[in-house]
């Protein structure tokens, strides 16, 4: 519509004022320009699987208040740093795969420090590390990757003795998701109340803890530790005992 306002009349000058003090105002609040809420061509976006209208959504702006955190990858998995490879076995070969190495003097000076024991044998669990060093006259003669206790199963710290050994037996045990019973559990060494070196076929995720406790090896390693390591098993005993005559060997488990 066109309306005709008369310079020279006193009230077509004060219409005049009015709509020049508008116009003024409009433009500072909008930037010298007068936005409408449907000035754009709608237009389509994916919101929960499914397209909505932007002309369906609200006219006001929706913004966050707070920063959104950055998703941080998980660190990566770094493996045990072992000497050379005494065998190389398919890990799927459940009888014959195995993580044996011969431990070098720089992967053992890398070691907790620790007083080593006035013993002709010993074994020495690094939690740390997840490895497991046997020594022999005062030398290490070989290592294995093991697995040992999940953070809300862990393994036991301190000195300990070898005091039973059993050929393979049942295990079972926790509660809830945690329960487990894994029949044929093979060359078992029992170094404090339920805690053992033991073979393991369940799970070849040697070098990070996977246990409610116990060493995990490989079944070959944990073979190689059972005829080593005292009490020497008489070989048709289930349950072996050690005893003054034939003591069972030390173990140091450390973090």
């Amino acid at each position: 519509m066109f309306i005709y306002v008369n310079k020279h009349d006193l009230a077509g000058k004060i219409v005049l004022g009015i709509l020049a003090l508008t116009l003024g105002v409009t433009s500072l609040l909008t930037g010298g320009r007068v936005a409408y809420a449907d000035d754009q061509a709608p237009s389509t976006a994916p919101l929960g699987g499914s397209e909505v209208s932007a002309s369906a959504l609200p006219l006001f702006p929706i913004t966050a208040t707070l920063p959104r955190p950055l998703e941080k990858p998980p660190l990566p998995f770094a493996a045990p740093q072992v000497g050379p490879l005494i065998k190389r076995t398919p890990m799927d070969d459940i009888e014959h795969r195995t993580t044996a190495f011969l431990p070098t003097r720089r992967q053992l000076a890398k070691l907790t420090p620790l007083d080593i024991p006035a013993e002709d044998r010993w074994i020495r669990v690094d939690l740390s590390e997840q490895l497991v060093i046997v020594y022999e006259q005062g030398r290490a003669i070989r290592g294995f990757v093991i697995s040992s206790g999940l953070p809300r199963t862990p393994t036991v710290l301190g000195k300990y003795r070898i005091g039973a050994k059993v050929r393979a037996q049942t295990m079972t045990g926790g509660s809830g998701a945690g329960f487990y019973n894994l029949p044929n559990v093979q060359w078992v060494q029992y170094f404090y109340a339920d805690y053992s070196f033991h073979g393991t076929y369940w799970h070849s995720d040697f070098g990070r803890p996977k246990s409610h406790g116990c060493i995990n090896m490989t079944n070959a390693d944990a073979k190689w530790l059972f005829d080593w390591a005292g009490p020497k098993w008489d070989g048709k005993t289930t349950w072996f005992r050690s005893s003054k005559e034939n003591l069972g060997t030390l173990v140091i488990v450390h973090e």
